[in-house]
């Protein structure tokens, strides 16, 4: 897992997509389905939480649809509690994708048995491309 980490919780969001990470912008990247664009999500869960995770998103700025999350249906991310087969050193790994249809402030509800968080991320277009 490499990338820069988003959120301050038991659960972080791990990108390594371009942008001003350090202040929450995400550079989008074109996806494989024409029309939308994603984002790399990949949840990290710290070592002191062994419980379930359910990560929901939405657009904060507008009312554009998040077509897929986590194994790529619509929906919400589900973690059950325990080892992930990405878990290294105590840390369990979740890798996801969002997927949105364009520029906009997106908000992800971190819920676990015994904390809701919030991340938020401004994804942009890169300089010098246009929106389709």
């Amino acid at each position: 897992m490499g990338g820069v980490a988003l959120g301050e919780g038991a659960v972080t969001v791990i990108t390594s997509q371009a942008g001003d990470l350090a202040h929450g912008i995400v550079d989008l990247v074109t996806s494989d389905v024409p029309g939308w664009y994603g984002i790399k999500t990949d949840w990290a869960i710290s070592p002191s939480y062994s419980g379930w995770v359910i990560v929901r998103a939405k657009q904060l700025n507008g009312g554009g649809p998040i077509a897929a999350l986590g194994e790529a249906t619509a929906g919400p991310v589900v973690i059950p509690p325990g080892p992930t087969r990405n878990t290294f050193a105590g840390w369990r790994e979740q890798p996801s994708g969002t997927y949105v249809k364009g520029p906009g402030c997106y908000g992800f509800q971190v819920d676990g048995s015994s904390f809701s968080e919030e991340i938020v991320v401004d994804a942009v277009l890169p300089t010098g491309q246009l929106h389709p």
